[in-house]
């Protein structure tokens, strides 16, 4: 017979760094697709630049994502 797993901890509350370093990717995002925006307003030539500032701004708001769910912990691996 199994021993019963115990409970789940709670979650550590975010730390201002955290909170500090999200806003600040989330703002990068905001900028990032407000930028992609007035590129596209100018003219639709400039398409790909607009598809690279959308990249980026994606790559920011993952980021954000990562940062307010409690940041990437590399400690979980025993080489890493």
């Amino acid at each position: 017979m199994n021993a019963p797993e115990p409970p789940p901890s709670a979650p550590e509350p975010l730390h201002w760094t955290q909170a500090a370093n999200g806003g600040g990717l989330l703002v990068l995002a905001a900028l990032f697709v407000a930028g992609a925006r007035a590129v596209l307003k100018a003219s639709w030539l400039f398409a790909p630049v607009a598809l690279v500032l959308l990249g980026l701004a994606a790559l920011a708001g993952w980021g954000a994502a990562v940062q307010f769910s409690g940041g990437a912990h590399m400690d979980d691996h025993p080489w890493v």
